[in-house]
């Protein structure tokens, strides 16, 4: 029974160092992202994808003290991750759900990163917290905007098209002769 005990032990700490070298639990890389408005669905442990690769996850949400608009995610990447000063950070919906996940785009840059707290800030996409409803509403109103902008013009083309329909329905007969003899 002692032996079968030490055996257990033994198995759990070989489990741990196992899942610490193989799974990524290693040695991390810690950056903030500033997000300049509403983050929803976002949660703490939510994936951080680079170029589509997941890298890491979300450790850590809270609103900025200095501006309750902007939202301050910290994230751990693996340390290999080649995230520059200029890496272009949105927000990805994943899945048939549409779980919200950290998207990092590569950059090119070399220059120093700013910090909070000597950590290193990343600055979000402006329209990165925007949801895919308020999406389709941004869309929507701008098609409105250029309906109601060009309202007169499309009234005077459905009319021209009425004419012209019809003027065909009129000459029905003409035309199916025409047709008839080609």
């Amino acid at each position: 029974v002692g032996a079968f005990t030490l055996a257990v032990i033994l198995a759990g700490f070989v489990f741990v160092y196992w899942l610490n070298s193989a799974t990524g639990l290693g040695s991390r890389s810690v950056y903030i992202v500033r997000f300049q408005g509403s983050v929803s669905g976002l949660l703490t442990g939510s994936a951080v994808l680079f170029n589509g690769v997941r890298v890491g996850e979300v450790t850590r949400l809270e609103l900025d003290a200095a501006s309750p608009r902007q939202v301050l995610a910290t994230i751990a990447v693996e340390r290999a991750t080649p995230v520059r000063q200029d890496t272009f950070v949105s927000i990805d919906f994943q899945g048939l759900t549409g779980s919200p996940v950290i998207a990092l785009v590569g950059g090119g840059s070399t220059a120093a990163f700013p910090t909070t707290s000597g950590v290193p800030l990343l600055e979000a996409d402006g329209t990165a917290g925007q949801s895919m409803s308020g999406a389709a509403r941004d869309v929507l109103q701008r098609l409105d905007a250029i309906l109601a902008d060009n309202a007169k013009p499309l009234k005077s083309m459905i009319a021209n098209l009425e004419t012209f329909a019809g003027a065909l329905a009129r000459n029905s007969d003409k035309l199916d002769g025409i047709v008839a003899g080609l």
